[in-house]
């Protein structure tokens, strides 16, 4: 039977997919809150446990999304992109790929990046290094794993759905000078993607990222529309900067959203807080595997 194979596919939960769009001129820009720096007693706090608030969740429930300044501070920021740069030069990172399942596939065209799947216990990262910015106690998966727990409260308060940890999706993208990914969604009907229900984005890029000389912006469309803008309909956006320590959440089936062109390296942490399967899911993909 077909349907075990999709049953398998969901659970794995593949890469990101796409489809090309043209660009478009910017209308809206998010402008970042003022950056104070904090007490050193604060910024201890902030490092050990960087929290969302009740605030930014309503926003994300009632807009599809929230951008959340300065989630991290500078040093995690710093740390997680050394991280990165590691990984690269071990060898962990591959060409980003497109599609959903079969249909996975280069195509530069659509998406230049670079990209190392992470999550705790992956043979192939624990052969490079135990005790990695990512798996110490206060670390990236333990942040990760507190956002989880608040988004799964909020994604039962909108949708009696909560969130299955073991599903969720983890990686880093690094992007050369000169790299993209056009306009896509991360939820897609009949496809593995189809248990995605929040979208993480978290910038690592370095002290003074310039929207001017780096570029590199993560561009949200709310005109409605999926993987092109909707005929007859005005083109309606919002330019995020890619900041280091700036997360960005979203609901996946909502927003679609695109890298628009780098002038310089982007590094980023990119992540998908999965819901569970259910019967309809398992029906769905077993016809659409017949």
């Amino acid at each position: 039977m077909k349907t075990s194979s999709w049953i398998i596919s969901l659970i794995l939960a593949v890469n990101n997919c796409a489809v090309v769009s043209a660009f478009i001129s910017p209308q809206h820009v998010h402008k970042p809150r003022a950056n104070v720096l904090p007490s050193t007693s604060q910024l201890k706090v902030a490092t050990a446990s960087p929290q969302i608030t009740q605030a930014d969740l309503a926003s994300l429930s009632e807009n599809g999304y929230v951008v959340i300044d300065n989630f991290l501070p500078r040093d995690l920021v710093d740390d997680l992109r050394d991280d990165i740069l590691n990984l690269r030069s071990e060898g962990a990172f591959k060409e980003a790929k497109i599609g959903q399942d079969s249909t996975n596939e280069l195509n530069t065209n659509i998406r230049i990046a670079e990209t190392c799947f992470l999550g705790r216990n992956r043979p192939e990262l624990l052969k490079l290094g135990e005790n990695s910015i990512r798996d110490r106690s206060g670390g990236l998966y333990d942040i990760l794993d507190c956002l989880c727990d608040s988004l799964s409260d909020l994604s039962m308060k909108d949708s009696a759905t909560p969130l299955d940890r073991s599903l969720n999706e983890l990686l880093y993208a690094y992007y050369p000078e000169g790299g993209f990914y056009r306009r896509h969604r991360d939820a897609i009907p009949n496809s593995a993607s189809v248990l995605r229900k929040y979208s993480l984005l978290l910038y690592l890029n370095r002290d003074g990222w310039s929207p001017d000389k780096d570029a590199g912006q993560l561009r949200m469309h709310l005109d409605g529309g999926g993987d092109e803008c909707p005929p007859g309909v005005q083109p309606n956006f919002l330019d995020v900067d890619p900041l280091g320590g700036t997360l960005v959440l979203f609901k996946s089936e909502a927003i679609p959203h695109e890298v628009l062109n780098t002038m310089s390296e982007r590094f980023a942490l990119v992540g998908w807080f999965n819901r569970p399967v259910s019967a309809s899911d398992i029906a769905n993909l077993g016809e659409g595997g017949n």
